[in-house]
């Protein structure tokens, strides 16, 4: 099994996950921190869309979605032109939010950028985006 990218992306993925959860003071997870700026760079954005563009399926995005609304990090409201769908937008407390996890988020990619040099960390961006293509 060694050297098979899908034990190499789950090993790193964990690996990204333990480095993220040491650093950032709560219970946040990446794929979480992942959602909630989608939502503030795309305000209205339905729980399907930003399901699909953070790669999740639905139903993991709802308990992700309840814990900002009990946060209050973000407000969900029916949809003015499908009241089958929810449209999301962030709060105040939501950008305070985001704008003190950056400075973190940013130290952690220049460690990796550090660890790997831009070259292979520029390469390794690049080849993450052509694996999600396979189908």
């Amino acid at each position: 099994m060694a050297n098979m990218v899908g034990v190499e992306l789950r090993l790193a993925l964990s690996h990204k996950e333990k480095i993220f959860r040491k650093h950032i003071p709560n219970k946040l997870l990446p794929g979480h921190l992942i959602v909630l700026i989608l939502i503030q760079k795309n305000p209205g954005l339905s729980q399907s869309a930003i399901a699909e563009a953070a790669g999740l399926d639905r139903s993991s995005l709802v308990p992700i979605l309840k814990n900002f609304e009990k946060e209050k990090l973000i407000r969900r409201k029916p949809s003015t032109i499908d009241k089958r769908s929810n449209i999301m937008t962030i709060t105040p407390k939501g950008e305070a939010f985001i704008e003190e996890m950056a400075p973190l988020i940013q130290s952690l990619e220049n460690d990796a950028i550090t660890t790997l040099g831009r070259r292979k960390h520029a390469q390794l961006i690049s080849l993450l985006k052509d694996f999600r293509k396979i189908k």
